[in-house]
């Protein structure tokens, strides 16, 4: 599990292991430079940096042409495995630069989540303080850091001085924060990656052609039924139809995601979803309904779903991904889940 731990003096051995993985360099959301990172072996160092961070977190003590800043180390099971801060407002050169946030992971708990998880976190406290909206950069060339403050809701503005500066505006809904609305590109997250489902492997599919980066159990029956209804409709299929479920660890197709058709006229839409057995109990269902639902809903759509009354692991995802039960079951005895569109009460 992660959480956000306000600096602790007492974590001073916790902080050194974390430190040590950067080798000196600069630890970017530590609230500190790489002078003030080498002398912190010291405990008395140490304590008054802590001291500092707190004190700078209620305004108070802060140097020449510093703003107030909240400080966290971000907790993964016990262990520091990252530190983000959160400024409460923008200079001239946060502005241009260096935005509301920032964040470093160490190395060797990268491609975790990590970042994306902390970065939601500390978004709800910027809600809280009235930070709204919130400047993210990151360097032009790094890719993974953009891709986190994308899944966060980041709308890029522009380059400046090398760095990509996205824009996150805080809504009152059950997100939390702006997402881009579902439309026909692919959606990336830390497990999986959403592909619409082109017209030329609709057409190989149904010629029976087996592809090269399917896994082995892949297709199920179900997947070759989506494929099928593939654009029947005649609407923008890839944005409404099928989406393969590609595992990112080795690229190979595991399932199908969809949409059973455009929103209708009350404006909801129904998803569904399934795994090849091989790859069931990865979290990869979670992680796929986390990219595409919030999407769908910035569309202006209620999405609903239906799972079997024992499917006890699809009903924990829809949970996760804010769905409710409603009570209510459809023509063959399923149980329908629920949440409803952007601004409305989930």
């Amino acid at each position: 599990m992660i959480v956000l731990r306000t600096p602790d003096i007492a974590l001073h051995r916790e902080w050194l292991d974390f430190m040590g993985e950067f080798a000196g360099s600069h630890i970017d959301g530590a609230s500190a430079d790489t002078v003030v990172l080498g002398t912190l072996g010291d405990p008395t160092a140490y304590r008054r940096w802590v001291v500092a961070l707190l004190d700078h977190e209620r305004g108070e003590n802060l140097p020449d042409g510093r703003v107030a800043c909240t400080t966290r180390w971000i907790d993964q099971d016990g262990e520091i495995v990252g530190t983000i801060n959160l400024r409460h407002e923008l200079t001239d050169y946060l502005l241009q630069v260096g935005g509301h946030i920032g964040y470093a992971v160490r190395p060797t708990a990268r491609g975790r989540g990590v970042a994306t998880a902390a970065l939601q976190l500390i978004l709800a406290e910027a809600r809280r303080l009235g930070v709204n909206p919130v400047l993210v950069t990151c360097d032009e060339d790094n890719t993974a850091s953009a891709r986190t403050i994308e899944r966060c809701g980041g709308v890029l503005e522009d380059l400046r001085g090398g760095k990509r500066r996205y824009w996150i505006t805080l809504l009152d809904n059950p997100i939390g924060y702006a997402v881009r609305p579902l439309d026909c590109q692919p959606l990336r997250g830390r497990l999986v990656e959403l592909r619409p489902v082109t017209e030329d492997l609709v057409a190989r599919v149904k010629a029976g052609e087996v592809q090269a980066d399917w896994a082995p159990d892949f297709p199920r029956e179900d997947d070759l039924a989506g494929l099928a209804m593939h654009g029947q409709d005649g609407t923008p299929s890839q944005q409404w139809g099928s989406r393969l479920i590609v595992r990112r660890r080795d690229g190979l197709v595991v399932g199908t995601l969809g949409f059973y058709g455009p929103p209708d006229e009350t404006g909801r839409v129904e998803i569904g979803y399934g795994l090849v057995p091989s790859a069931r109990g990865e979290g990869l269902i979670t992680d796929a309904l986390a990219l595409v639902v919030p999407a769908a809903l910035a569309a202006g759509t209620t999405v609903q779903a239906h799972t079997e009354p024992d499917n006890v692991a699809s009903q924990a995802a829809l949970v996760r991904a804010g769905f409710r039960a409603t009570g209510q079951r459809n023509a063959a005895e399923e149980w329908h889940y629920l949440i409803e569109r952007l601004g409305a009460s989930a």
